[in-house]
């Protein structure tokens, strides 16, 4: 369980099925100002780590077992 400090609420930008898991992209241009690939960002409580950024969204693949055992299989996009 995440237990740091919260430096921005973001959104979900966008949501790829990749069969067993998703493919989450999210808006939050605060905590990607200083990530990087293989940086680890909680979302929601877990911890995911960053396979792609730009200069406002992150992505994270999310594999089945996070998305059966945390809030994030419920999310959509805007949320």
């Amino acid at each position: 369980m995440f237990t740091g400090i919260v430096e921005e609420l973001g959104t979900v930008a966008g949501i790829e099925e990749q069969g067993d898991a998703i493919r989450l992209t999210l808006r939050g241009p605060l905590v990607v100002s200083d990530a990087g690939h293989g940086d680890s960002i909680a979302v929601n409580g877990c911890c995911l780590t960053v396979t792609d950024h730009d200069a406002a969204t992150f992505t994270v693949d999310v594999m089945k077992e996070s998305l059966d055992e945390t809030s994030l299989g419920a999310l959509a996009v805007g949320d």
